[in-house]
């Protein structure tokens, strides 16, 4: 019993601590992928981005998903550019 407890335990440290991704709210409509690459490169190296679209009016929706490389880059990302601005707008970044 002990022994599961202890792999359970290790297990969700290892989960956490490889948390890649990161949310990036509030963006305006003019934001698109190449503006987000761009700013967040700065951070370490991206492996993808997706900013679904309204399909309707065909432009963001206002949230973008940013997964990186390394946790490293993506907590650096959340440090400096959480309540950032972006295309004038005050930008929320977290996991």
């Amino acid at each position: 019993m002990v022994e599961t407890f202890a792999l359970k335990s290790t297990w969700e440290k290892n989960k956490c601590s490889t948390i890649h991704q990161i949310v990036v709210e509030k963006l305006t409509k003019n934001v698109n992928e190449a503006h987000l690459e761009e700013i967040f490169c700065a951070y370490g190296e991206i492996k993808e981005i997706d900013l679904p679209l309204n399909r309707q009016y065909n432009h963001n929706r206002g949230t973008a998903y940013i997964l990186y490389e390394t946790s490293t880059a993506a907590q650096d990302a959340i440090t400096h550019m959480h309540e950032g601005q972006l295309d004038g707008a005050i930008i929320s970044v977290s996991i």
